[in-house]
């Protein structure tokens, strides 16, 4: 999949479509995050839901070549008065539904391309799908 075209580029906010309505496991091609200070990554499940479940990984590389899993992703998720920031290395939806993440800021400038692949899993007639998002700051 070319994400190298960019739908949408408000000011210096670049929103790459990684992955549009799949419903089988997929891995994204490279997408340039160079110079980025801050990347929102979007998952949303759509369609009538059923039987399906699907895994986020994001991989990093500062060659475009050599790619490592990343497991520093901030979630959406409500923490304790501590306000401690909750990492984790994937992000797993198994219903419709929208689930955001962040990358972590202090790793954000050791990078040069991401890859986003989504594992689908299916049991008995599956429906619904996944579509993938992703927004850099530059």
């Amino acid at each position: 999949m070319d994400v190298s075209n960019k739908p949408y580029t408000p000011g210096n906010l670049d929103v790459y479509t990684a992955h549009s309505a799949i419903e089988a496991t997929a891995t994204s091609g490279s997408i340039d995050v160079s110079g980025a200070k801050k990347i929102m990554i979007v998952l949303t499940g759509a369609g009538t839901w059923s039987n399906r479940s699907g895994v986020l990984t994001i991989t990093t590389s500062v060659d475009g070549s050599t790619f490592d899993n990343y497991s520093m992703l901030l979630t959406n998720t409500a923490t304790a008065s501590t306000a401690t920031l909750t990492r984790v290395a994937t992000v797993t939806m198994a219903a419709a539904g929208t689930d955001s993440v962040w990358m972590s800021p202090e790793t954000i400038g050791a990078m040069n391309y991401i890859k986003a692949k989504l594992t689908i899993t299916d049991t008995t007639t599956p429906t619904g799908n996944f579509t993938l998002k992703i927004a850099v700051q530059r």
